[in-house]
């Protein structure tokens, strides 16, 4: 499923929920599943009729007619458009050409990016060819999320993607594994009695009774002991939305800790919302004191009301961007004071940004769209 939102700027809107399924065919229809090499730019659309954030505005944007949610690495970009009989996913760079294609089956909606241990992007993506609903006799394979050359796969797995990452589980849970990115071979974990949490960049993460464990190639990278923070071993699972170099985890009542990836440092104990700002490198989470913003100069809480209708949607250039119901607001993430994120006057419907590169290019969602804000300048007028 794949939400997308209006919003209105000082007034409540009613938001829009765009619905995808999966719809059953008698025969599955033949699929391009093997990436094609595209190599096409996408022409600049007109968003006269969006309200645009300021920090996208001398951009061009492109709609690469996705459907699906959004993720990234690096200056590419993944998703999908969905259609009655198959996938059409397509990789497309921060200039807005679209690097290559491939189809799948309408279920196997499940996908990740990730990183081998030489940090070439990868994009995982599942398929299944008797089983239009991807649930049974599924595969993962592996495919440079640039070029589309295949790095591994087809590997057996035990059901959908589960995520964060190369994660997949059967339907009743009993058997849940994480791929190693560089190989496509089930990833080992801490001990026997461990539990897959995710998978980040290469990071296997897992639990046991006592011990949350990162491997990355077999080796152990950190461990911390779940009696330091009273986590319970049988209830801590990975929220699904991650952002970079961060885990998220759930720990007790919709929150939990926020953790570095590469250290194992616990960043916060009990967040329930968190975004990353990648061009400032800051993090921002929310917990029940408020909205506070992590950088490398340590935290800072914001003084910044929050009533539990408020949502974090994103943290984009210094700003950070809140919606309550059909109303979306502002704030500069160094005072916690009201921002100006958009032209003072427009009308349409409201873009809010969504995934976003450290040079400041992204996705927004508009309504039921998603358009890319590229590294192309928009060109003025000859009258302007």
């Amino acid at each position: 499923m794949a939400r997308r939102r209006f919003f209105a700027l000082g007034a409540s809107l009613p938001l829009a929920l765009a619905l995808f399924g999966c719809t059953p065919v008698e025969e599955p229809p033949e699929l391009d599943r093997e990436p094609k090499q595209v190599d096409k730019k996408l022409e600049a659309v007109d968003a006269s009729d969006l309200q645009l954030p300021l920090i996208v505005e001398p951009l061009e944007l492109v709609e690469p007619d996705w459907d699906l949610d959004v993720k990234h690495l690096g200056d590419v970009f993944l998703s999908a458009s969905s259609g009655d009989d198959r996938l059409d996913f397509s990789a497309v760079d921060s200039n807005g050409t679209t690097l290559w294609q491939a189809q799948r089956p309408t279920g196997c909606s499940g996908f990740s990016v990730t990183a081998d241990s030489e940090g070439t992007p990868l994009a995982v993506l599942t398929d299944s060819s008797s089983d239009e609903t991807c649930d049974t006799e599924v595969t993962a394979s592996a495919y440079d999320l640039e070029t589309g050359e295949q790095k591994w796969g087809p590997t057996e797995v035990p059901g959908p993607m589960q995520g964060p990452g190369a994660v997949f589980s059967s339907d009743d849970d009993s058997e849940t594994v994480a791929l190693e990115p560089d190989t496509g071979e089930v990833a080992g974990q801490a001990s026997s009695g461990a539990r897959v949490l995710g998978e980040y960049r290469g990071t296997v993460l897992s639990v046991d009774e006592g011990t949350l464990t990162a491997t990355t190639g077999g080796d152990v990278d950190w461990e911390v002991p779940l009696s330091d923070h009273d986590w319970n071993a049988e209830t801590l699972t990975a929220f699904p939305d991650q952002v970079e170099g961060l885990i998220h985890l759930e720990a007790k009542d919709g929150s939990g800790p926020v953790i570095d990836a590469e250290s194992g440092d616990v960043l916060d104990d009990s967040a329930s919302e968190i975004a990353h700002d990648a061009n400032s490198k800051m993090t921002v989470t929310r917990d029940s004191h408020g909205l506070t913003v992590i950088d490398v100069t340590g935290s800072n809480e914001l003084p910044v009301s929050l009533p539990k209708s408020v949502v974090l949607e994103a943290a984009v250039g210094g700003l950070i961007y809140l919606r309550e119901d059909g109303t979306l607001r502002v704030h500069n993430a160094a005072t916690g004071s009201i921002a100006r994120g958009y032209p003072a006057k427009g009308s349409g419907i409201v873009a809010v940004p969504d995934v976003f590169t450290s040079k400041g290019l992204g996705t927004l969602r508009a309504g039921d769209r998603t358009l890319l804000a590229t590294d192309r300048v928009v060109e003025e007028s000859a009258e302007g």
